[in-house]
């Protein structure tokens, strides 16, 4: 979970930050200071949900199940993929 504001950072700036860096985790954006270009931005960038307070406790882990489902299936399709090794030349 990120918010848009960070002590010393912005939460969107910081979500680009972890992909770059590869980093390929579930974000929810939480903030009481949210507009819509910036929902759109982090889900653009791959964000699960983007929250505004006040919300409802059933939203919130609504998010974190679709969270926790996202990343199950990228881990799941990532353990599908061939490995690579200097053997097979990949």
């Amino acid at each position: 979970m990120l918010d848009v504001r960070l002590p010393g950072a912005n939460g969107l700036d910081f979500q680009r930050e972890l992909a770059d860096a590869g980093f390929r985790i579930p974000i929810i954006f939480i903030t009481g200071h949210g507009d819509i270009p910036m929902t759109v931005k982090a889900m653009k960038s791959g964000a699960v949900e983007f929250l505004t307070k006040p919300f409802r406790h059933q939203d919130l882990l609504d998010a974190i199940h679709q969270a926790l489902d996202r990343d199950r299936v990228m881990l799941q399709q990532e353990s599908d993929l061939p490995s690579c090794d200097t053997a097979t030349g990949c």
